[in-house]
C-alpha cells in the first residue's frame, strides 16, 4: 500500500514589510491573504507559477502597494516539507523600495486609500456616478478627482466625484475595498467642516454580508446605503433624475424585542435628505431609520420592568455645535477669505464656498470677485477694520488709499465712513506724504459735493456691507455730501485731511 502524504498547511516564511496590491480589485493584500486558503498545490498551479506566465505576457496585476513595481511570490531555498519558505518579493531587485517600513501609520492608511481609487473596478464606477450626474440637469459642475480645498485654504480631500446640486457641494465616494475606520472618519469630519454634504456608494446591498469597512459607513450613514450599475444609469437617463438602489434596515418590534427588515428598491436623488449626526457624521439617507426606532424604544422601555436607577456621574458637556449658516458665522467667513487673499491654497475653491453660503443668506455675489467692484469695497472695509491692507500685497494704508483714489474711485466713500467709524487716521498718515493726500481728499470731497460720475459711490453691495459690518451701518448711510459739510465745518483751514 502506498503511503499518502499527510496535507500540508501552507505557512509564510515572515510578515513582510511589503504588502502587494491588486490593481484588478484595488485592494491591498498580506502576504496570507494572497495566498488564500487553498492546498499546496493549488498555490503552486494557480498563484505562483500563474503569476510568473501573467508577466512574461506583460499582464500585471499584482504590484509593490509602495513602488507600484511588479510583484512575485518566492520560496526559501530549504527541504520543501517546511511550511515556513514563501514570501513576496519584488519581481526585479529594488532597492530604493523598503516597503512600507519607517512609514507612519497616516502614511500607509493614505497610501492604501489612494491605491484603492486605482482599479479598474474603482474607474468603471465613478464612470457610472459621473454618466448618471450628467443626465439630471439639476447637477452642474461634476468633476472626478478634482482637489477639494478647506475653509482654511491649507486642507484638502479629493473626492472620488464632486459636484454642485442648486447651492449644495456634494461629494460622492465609492466604497469597494477595505478602508481603515479613520480614513473614513476623516473624509466625514473633513465635508462636514467644510460645507459638503457627503454620499457613498457600494459595490454591492447585501447587508448581512457586509464587510467592516462597510458596515463603519453603514450603520453610521442612518442605516442606508446605495449603489449605481447599469440598470439605474439606464433609469436616469430616461428619467432626467439621479436613479441609485438604496439598501436600509427597518425595525419592527417582535415581543419586547426590536428586529430588523431588510428593504431594497430604486430611488432617486431628489428623494434623499441630508444632515449631520451629533453635530459630527454627515448622513445620506432615503428612509429614516432614526424616526422609525424612536417609538420602538419608547414601547420597550414601557415593557422593561423599572428598577433602581443609579445617577450617573456628571459628563462633560459636549462642545456647541457651530452653524455655518448664522449670520456671525458668515462674516468671519468673508473675513478669513479677504484676511488671507491672495494667499490661499486655492482662491477660487475658497470664494466658491463664501458665495454659496450667501447664496443661501439672500446674497448674490459674483463668480469671479476679484475684478468684480465689489472687491475693492471689501478691501477697504477689512483694511481699515485691521488697520492694514488686505487683499494685496502693501503694507501701509496710505498704499492702498492710493490705489483707490487712482483706480476705485467709487469705493473712496465705503472706506472714508469705515476709516472714521474705526478712527484710522493718525495710523493712515504714519507713513504717508500729509500734503500729498489732502489734495486728493480735498478733491475727492468736492467731487460729492459737485456728484462728479466718477467719484459717485457705488451702492450696488450696500445691503452687503451692511451686513458684514452691522455695527457701522450709522457711517456707511450718511450722506457723503453731508459728510463733507460737517468735516469742514469742524475743520480749520489748516487742519490735516486724513478720510
Amino acid at each position: 500500500m502506498e503511503d499518502t502524504p499527510s496535507p500540508r498547511r501552507i505557512a509564510l516564511a515572515h510578515q513582510p514589510f511589503h504588502g502587494v496590491l491588486d490593481l484588478s480589485t484595488g485592494q491591498s493584500l498580506t502576504l496570507h491573504q494572497f495566498i488564500g486558503e487553498g492546498d499546496y498545490g493549488d498555490l503552486i498551479q494557480n498563484k505562483r507559477l500563474a503569476l510568473e506566465h501573467d508577466l512574461l505576457e506583460d499582464k500585471v496585476r499584482y504590484v509593490c502597494q509602495r513602488c507600484r513595481k511588479p510583484m512575485v511570490l518566492r520560496s526559501k531555498p530549504m527541504d520543501k516539507e517546511r511550511e515556513d519558505r514563501f514570501y513576496l518579493k519584488h519581481r526585479f531587485r529594488s532597492e530604493e523600495c523598503g516597503g512600507t517600513k519607517g512609514m507612519t501609520h497616516d502614511a500607509i492608511c493614505a497610501m492604501v486609500y489612494a491605491n484603492t481609487k486605482e482599479s479598474e473596478a474603482h474607474r468603471a464606477y465613478k464612470a457610472l456616478i459621473v454618466a448618471s450626474l450628467a443626465a439630471d440637469p439639476t447637477f452642474t459642475n461634476t468633476q472626478t478627482e478634482a482637489t477639494w480645498f478647506g475653509l482654511d485654504g491649507v486642507r484638502w480631500r479629493k473626492p472620488d466625484v464632486q459636484t454642485i446640486h442648486g447651492t449644495e457641494r456634494i461629494a460622492l465616494e465609492v466604497q469597494l475595498s477595505t478602508t481603515f475606520v479613520e480614513v473614513v472618519a476623516q473624509r466625514q469630519a473633513f465635508y462636514r467642516k467644510n460645507v459638503g454634504n457627503l454620499i457613498w456608494f457600494f459595490r454591492d446591498l447585501a447587508i448581512g454580508a457586509f464587510r467592516q469597512a462597510e458596515d463603519d459607513i453603514f450603520f453610521n450613514n442612518n442605516r442606508n446605503a446605495f449603489l449605481v450599475n447599469e440598470d439605474t444609469l439606464a433609469l436616469s437617463v430616461r428619467e432626467g433624475r439621479f436613479a441609485m438602489e438604496c439598501a436600509w434596515q427597518e425595525p419592527y418590534l417582535e415581543g419586547s424585542t426590536i428586529e430588523h427588515r431588510h428593504h431594497r428598491q430604486v430611488v432617486f436623488f431628489d428623494q434623499l435628505r441630508f444632515d449631520v449626526k451629533d453635530g459630527r457624521v454627515p448622513r445620506a439617507y432615503f428612509f429614516d431609520y432614526d424616526a422609525a426606532r424612536a417609538p420602538l424604544d419608547a414601547q420597550v422601555e414601557a415593557l422593561t420592568p423599572r428598577r433602581t436607577v443609579i445617577e450617573p456621574l456628571p459628563r462633560e458637556p459636549l462642545p456647541p455645535t457651530v452653524d455655518y449658516q448664522s449670520d456671525p458665522s458668515l462674516r468671519t467667513l468673508m473675513e478669513d477669505f479677504m484676511r488671507g487673499y491672495p494667499n490661499h491654497v486655492n482662491n477660487n475653491d475658497f470664494w466658491s464656498v463664501v458665495r454659496a453660503r450667501f447664496k443661501l443668506r439672500g446674497f448674490d455675489l459674483p463668480e469671479h470677485v476679484r475684478f468684480d467692484p465689489l472687491f475693492p469695497l471689501l478691501q477697504a472695509s477689512y483694511s481699515a477694520k485691521l488697520g492694514r491692507p488686505v487683499g494685496c500685497e502693501q503694507r501701509y494704508l496710505i498704499e492702498l488709499a492710493n490705489t483707490l483714489f487712482n483706480s476705485h474711485k467709487p469705493a473712496l466713500w465705503v472706506f472714508t465712513a469705515m476709516m472714521g467709524f474705526y478712527d484710522r487716521g493718525a495710523l493712515l498718515m504714519e507713513r504717508g506724504d500729509r500734503r500729498a493726500w489732502s489734495n486728493k481728499v480735498r478733491e475727492y470731497h468736492q467731487a460729492w459735493i459737485d456728484a462728479v460720475p466718477a467719484f459717485v459711490p457705488t451702492h450696488r453691495y450696500q445691503s452687503l456691507i451692511e451686513f458684514l459690518f452691522p455695527e457701522a451701518v450709522a457711517a456707511l448711510r450718511e450722506n457723503p455730501a453731508s459728510y463733507v459739510g460737517r468735516r469742514r465745518a469742524a475743520l480749520t483751514p489748516d487742519a490735516a485731511s486724513p478720510p
